[in-house]
């Protein structure tokens, strides 16, 4: 018997909640396991409460954009 491979988790951030949502549930219908968030801050909270594999993310974002989210996800998450 072979072991279950887990789906893929996707973190969808996007400033547009509407599209967040959209997304996620595409995502969700398709197997991966994809959570969302409409800002670079919560994006942040929620990589330091939980890992996942992807993260699409918006570049223009109010606050906090999506070129500095990448940033601070490169200097403490290299891998992701």
């Amino acid at each position: 018997m072979s072991a279950a491979v887990a789906p893929p988790r996707v973190l969808i951030v996007d400033d547009e909640e509407d599209l967040v949502t959209a997304l996620v549930e595409r995502l969700n219908l398709r197997g991966f396991e994809a959570d969302g968030v409409t800002s670079g801050a919560a994006a942040l909270e929620r990589l330091a409460a939980a890992s996942c594999d992807v993260v699409v993310l918006d570049l223009k974002m109010p606050a906090l954009d999506g070129l500095e989210v990448f940033r601070r996800i490169r200097a403490r998450w290299p891998a992701l």
